[in-house]
Formats: structure tokens, C-alpha cells, sequence
């Protein structure tokens, strides 16, 4: 299991304007992550959030908070990206692309981001989204995140939207870069009332060969995240592990996600 040493406890409030938030996280980082401050103050939020959400999602596009796990929280969003320290010229894999909020921070502060998505229509809306921001620097693939890409490694840094199963497995360490490179990720376990992963953040480093895995940072049950959908074995499966997306109100489920989960 991932090391546990001295991690940041952080109580999620998913009620907070967005940039109170990430302002006060900005502080616990050294040195201060100014860039990414300016990418989360200038980038409009708005328009990645999906036209069949807008009439009950829109109003609360500035708050920490997301819905249904497209759209994750930007207070989340900030710290895994400042835990990369990116300082424009690395190479970056995404999994799990989503509505594209997350790739368009990362390409604006880093050389090229290699992104996938296992949702072919939510890929080709990301595309579009970061083609009308003018972002180029950007390889659309659609597949099995779980998977990275391998032929495109090794990468400087890698960034998982959705958790895993305990820790980073050894096809994704073969794919980080060395002598130096760092791998973000959600992991947690299963609850099965609310359907999602209830979670904390976990950092993968590779120096000089050497690789350490430890959780950095702990929301003590108060954040969760969408699964990593893979028969991989850091991935979730109804047939592997019995996942299902809130089994007690499936309606209500298949209305707040409009995709299937297999």
C-alpha cells in the first residue's frame, strides 16, 4: 500500500467560491504557483460545462464543486496540477479527459499534453472546446487511460482526473520519465451508498531510477471522485469489483451521467 508519511489533511467545502479556495491552497505551495493561479482566474469555466447540464449545473460553475465527475473541483484540480510543478517545457499525459477544463490548464503550462479518454463523444467536445481557445499543443486519444501510452513515453509528468485501486502499477512507472518525473492520482475505496470513490491524493516519484508512491494529500472522507473504468488492475469494473454507480437510485444515476458505465 502507498506510504502514509506526514500527508496534508484537508476538509473539502465543496461551498466556497472557487478562487477563495485555490488562493488559500496557493499559499501551501513553495514557490508560489502564480502561473497557475492566472490560468485558473483568466480560463472560462462556463464553457466546459456540457450543454444538457447548463440549466442545473451553470449556477454553480464558481463554486468548488463539480457534478457528476465531468467537471471535477476546481480547489482539486489546482493542487494535483500545482503537485506536478510544471515549468513549461515537460511532455504530460492526462487520463481521463472529461470536459477538457483540467487538459486546458495543463497545456498552457507545459510543453504538449497527451490526453485520453475512454468516451469518444466526450473527447471529440473537449476537442472542440480547446480548438475554440485557440489550444494546439494538445493529442486527442481515445482509449483505456488505465493503459497510458507507451508508445508516446516516456512522459515528464502523468495526471490521473479519476481514482485507482491502492497504488501506481508497474506499466504506468515504465512509462515515467527518468532520471526525474512525478505521477498524480486519486485512490480510495468503494462506497457503495453513494456509488463513487471516496478518496486522497497520491504522488508517484521516479528519481535516478528509484520510485516512492505516498499520499499527499488526505480529505478524510469528505471528496470523492469517479472510478478509473479498466480491467486493469488498478482499474474498476462492475464484473471485477462489483462496481456500479449508486445501485439504489439507478435512474437517478443514469440522469446525473449521461454515459454508460461498462
Amino acid at each position: 500500500m502507498p506510504e502514509r508519511s506526514a500527508p496534508k489533511l484537508i476538509l473539502h467545502d465543496p461551498t466556497r467560491p472557487f478562487l477563495d479556495v485555490i488562493a488559500e491552497h496557493a499559499q501551501g505551495f513553495h514557490p508560489y504557483p502564480q502561473r497557475l493561479m492566472e490560468q485558473f482566474e483568466t480560463l472560462p469555466r462556463a464553457l466546459f460545462v456540457p450543454e444538457v447540464w447548463r440549466t442545473v449545473f451553470l449556477d454553480r460553475v464558481h463554486l468548488d464543486t463539480g457534478y457528476g465527475g465531468l467537471l471535477s473541483q476546481p480547489g482539486l484540480i489546482f493542487d494535483m496540477v500545482a503537485c506536478l510543478h510544471l515549468k513549461g517545457n515537460e511532455t504530460v499525459f492526462e487520463g481521463g479527459t472529461g470536459t477538457g477544463y483540467q487538459t486546458a490548464i495543463l497545456a498552457h503550462m507545459c510543453s504538449h499534453v497527451y490526453t485520453v479518454e475512454r468516451d469518444r463523444k466526450r473527447l471529440e467536445d473537449a476537442q472542440e472546446r480547446l480548438a475554440h481557445l485557440g489550444i494546439t499543443n494538445v493529442t486527442f486519444v481515445h482509449g483505456d487511460a488505465a493503459e497510458g501510452l507507451p508508445q508516446h513515453a516516456p512522459f515528464d509528468r502523468m495526471i490521473f482526473g479519476a481514482a485507482i485501486h491502492g497504488e501506481a502499477d508497474q506499466h504506468l512507472i515504465e512509462q515515467m520519465a527518468a532520471p526525474r518525473s512525478r505521477l498524480v492520482m486519486p485512490t480510495g475505496t468503494y462506497d457503495r451508498e453513494r456509488g463513487m470513490i471516496i478518496g486522497d491524493l497520491l504522488l508517484c516519484d521516479k528519481k535516478a531510477g528509484e520510485v516512492t508512491q505516498k499520499i499527499n494529500r488526505i480529505f478524510n472522507g469528505t471528496l470523492s471522485f469517479v472510478p478509473l473504468i479498466s480491467p486493469r488492475s488498478i482499474g474498476w469494473t462492475a464484473v471485477k469489483d462489483g462496481y456500479v454507480p449508486s445501485p439504489q437510485h439507478p435512474e437517478g444515476r443514469r440522469r446525473m451521467f449521461p454515459w454508460p458505465f461498462k
